[in-house]
């Protein structure tokens, strides 16, 4: 078995993949089916929670449950010697890790649907890499709070965001080198999330301008992810939790999406 496949070839992780290294498959939900009966060396899966912004999911449940459920019929059809499943990291607590208890709120479709498929996915195939992924900066979607404040909605309305929410913005540029050293470490659940930075801190730091268009704190609004890796030593040093800190991430924003 020496063929490979990247599955969500389509979306934005899967367009950046596939230019990065070569699969003898590329796989979006218009060619599922090619994946009936066939042995792979190699299948990268991204989630379809990963293929667009979480808002435009979760206004349109229905596409997203008939994805997971097409993708879970094909995969039991399909052999693999290893697989890299990359994942958001929702199902974990806001304040978790890789060996966190995953989240179960049965009311919820979104996470109900996500535990299912990883628990499909770990017990189908034989070597399973999980990448959990949070805010991911860079795809030119809405994917990350760095995205909606780099293209903001025009005139000077209060924008929809929370002033001290965390955030922990993933660059997807970094993503095919830090999942192959996951493989190359033994790792097989890996959170790779930098330290939370603040909408505020983002905005100070990174889009001046919006400053007058930020709302006042208030009690209600969500905390945002402080999630940490058991791993994050492998990355980064020293061992604070977080494959980059803070400064980092800043840095790391393009230069066209600074105010």
């Amino acid at each position: 078995m020496t063929d490979t496949a990247l599955i969500g070839s389509s979306s934005a992780l899967g367009v950046f993949w596939s230019s990065k290294r070569y699969f003898d498959y590329l796989i979006d939900e218009t060619n599922l089916p090619l994946l009936r009966g066939k042995e792979f060396g190699q299948v990268v899966i991204i989630c379809p929670s990963l293929r667009e912004g979480r808002r435009a999911i979760r206004g349109n449940m229905g596409s997203f449950l008939a994805q997971v459920k097409n993708l879970i019929d094909l995969l039991h059809e399909v052999k693999a010697e290893r697989v890299t499943y990359v994942t958001c990291i929702d199902t974990q607590p806001e304040t978790g890790n890789e060996e966190s208890p995953l989240l179960r709120e049965s009311e919820d479709e979104w996470l109900a649907a996500l535990v299912e498929l990883k628990a499909f996915i770990n017990l189908r195939f034989g070597r399973v890499l999980n990448v959990y992924l949070p805010e991911i900066t860079g795809t030119g979607a809405d994917m990350s709070v760095a995205d909606l404040l780099a293209a903001p909605p025009e005139g000077t309305g209060e924008l929809e965001v929370a002033l001290l929410e965390r955030h922990q913005l993933y660059p997807m540029h970094r993503l095919v080198r830090d999942v192959e050293k996951a493989w190359e470490c033994g790792i097989f659940s890996v959170n790779l999330v930098p330290e939370p930075i603040t909408t505020f801190e983002l905005v100070e730091h990174c889009f001046p301008s919006l400053t007058d268009r930020l709302p006042t704190a208030r009690e209600t609004d969500p905390c945002g992810s402080s999630r940490t890796s058991v791993y994050s030593t492998q990355y980064h040093d020293p061992d604070t939790g977080y494959i980059m800190d803070k400064q980092e991430v800043i840095a790391g924003l393009s230069p066209e999406k600074k105010a």
